[in-house]
């Protein structure tokens, strides 16, 4: 598939198949055109693709253009756009929050704010009669399991019900193109991952969103404007002009805990502190009782490409309530090589080595951690059902046949 230079405008009704490897992550030597996001490359083009048409705008405080000017705002001002309203998603339009969120005003501009995470998790298909098109804006993080992945599928559901196209103004897969984990069958019921997709999924939201009507939602309409100047194979903070880290929520408030999150995130379902309540949330894991240099050891051991210290830390009013004002033994995660470190691994030697060594305190939720992983692998691993090996050779047959299923979809060639 070869995409048009700026905007790619598509009607999916079948899905095809295609070629890809999972093992992306060289990047490109240089970046000869000057990187710009979906919405930068929408300024520029004078609003082209939504003039003189009324819109909403799914967005928070990281969807933001040159100059960290929200993307609400540009429209606002444009003069040739009618922006009628926002959608926030999970953590509001300040991506600062927790739990459900009422509706709002936002106070630049007066423009209503319709909460996705309070009476529901989706626009009113009957809301959007009233519109010519719903743009999609949001910073995501290249993790199945955090929330925005389920945010554009409902979005594009409730497009599709209405007969409204859906636009999304593309931004870079934080984590690049490498993709890794199992690969769940079918569209599931659960928030924390709703796609059939691997926990690490190596696309932007613009080709996710075609992923989506092309496979999941047929007749679903998506145009999409494309980055200017994207590495598929680069990190975020390696583009163009290196832009700014936006957090996306609470407590991914640093890109190096957004390079870890996809394997420290799947702690959560257990009784282990991720670091919420700290200045380094998803950068560590403890408790109270956790051998830390056992655990530290055990990763240096089978987890290449970062450091683990050992620390002391104490959660203070955590997010997750987990540990409020205990001292935890814990280990912090230092990126040494980006390339050769794989998240995903902390997850499956970090359980390997506590169901051994913490046999009796270990407690986990195995309902919560299924939804998230997508299947049951790391909970039979647990339970000695699987070995480490066959886990490990099980997503990664999963991630190989999702890269090749998702090849047509992609905007930013791979090849170099």
């Amino acid at each position: 598939m070869k995409p048009s230079p700026l905007l790619l405008t598509a009607l999916f009704v079948t899905g095809c198949l295609g070629g890809g490897s999972s093992e992306v992550d060289q990047p490109l030597e240089d970046h000869p055109i000057p990187f710009g996001m979906g919405i930068d490359v929408l300024v520029d083009d004078d609003f082209g693709t939504l003039s003189g048409r009324r819109v909403a705008l799914v967005c928070n405080a990281a969807s933001v253009g040159r100059g960290d000017v929200p993307s609400w705002e540009l429209l606002n001002r444009s003069g040739n756009v009618e922006l009628a309203w926002l959608y926030a998603p999970e953590h509001g339009l300040g991506a600062d929050s927790f739990g459900s969120l009422g509706d709002s005003v936002e106070g630049a501009t007066g423009l209503p704010v319709r909460s996705l995470y309070g009476r529901g998790r989706a626009p009113d298909p009957t809301e959007l009669d009233g519109l010519d098109v719903l743009v999609y804006d949001l910073n995501d993080v290249g993790v199945r399991f955090f929330t925005y992945t389920s945010t554009l599928y409902l979005c594009l559901a409730a497009c599709r019900e209405a007969g409204v196209p859906l636009v999304v103004l593309d931004r870079p897969c934080p984590l690049g193109a490498r993709i890794g984990g199992p690969l769940p069958d079918g569209v599931s019921g659960s928030f924390v991952g709703k796609l059939p997709i691997p926990i690490r999924y190596g696309l932007t939201p613009g080709e996710l969103a075609l992923m989506i009507a092309g496979e999941l939602l047929p007749g679903a309409e998506v145009e999409i404007v494309q980055l200017a100047g994207y590495d598929p194979l680069s990190y975020y903070d390696e583009q163009g002009g290196e832009p700014n880290w936006r957090p996306p929520s609470p407590n991914l408030i640093r890109f190096e805990g957004a390079l870890v999150y996809p394997g420290v995130g799947l702690f959560e379902p257990a009784n282990l502190s991720v670091g919420r309540g700290t200045q380094k949330p998803f950068e560590r894991v403890g408790a109270p009782w956790l051998d830390a240099e056992g655990l530290a050891l055990y990763w240096e051991a089978h987890c290449p490409g970062a450091a683990y210290t050992t620390v002391e830390f104490t959660p203070r009013r955590p997010s997750d309530g987990r540990y409020d004002g205990e001292p935890c033994r814990g280990v912090e995660i230092l990126l040494t090589d980006r390339r050769l470190f794989d998240p995903l691994l902390l997850a499956v030697y970090g359980y390997d080595f506590l169901t051994v060594r913490h046999a009796g305190t270990l407690s986990v939720d195995v309902r919560y951690l299924q939804r998230m992983v997508g299947d049951d692998s790391l909970n039979r691993l647990i339970a000695g059902g699987i070995g480490v090996e066959e886990l490990i050779a099980l997503w990664g047959a999963g991630a190989d046949d999702f890269a090749e299923s998702v090849e047509p979809y992609r905007l930013y060639p791979l090849d170099r």
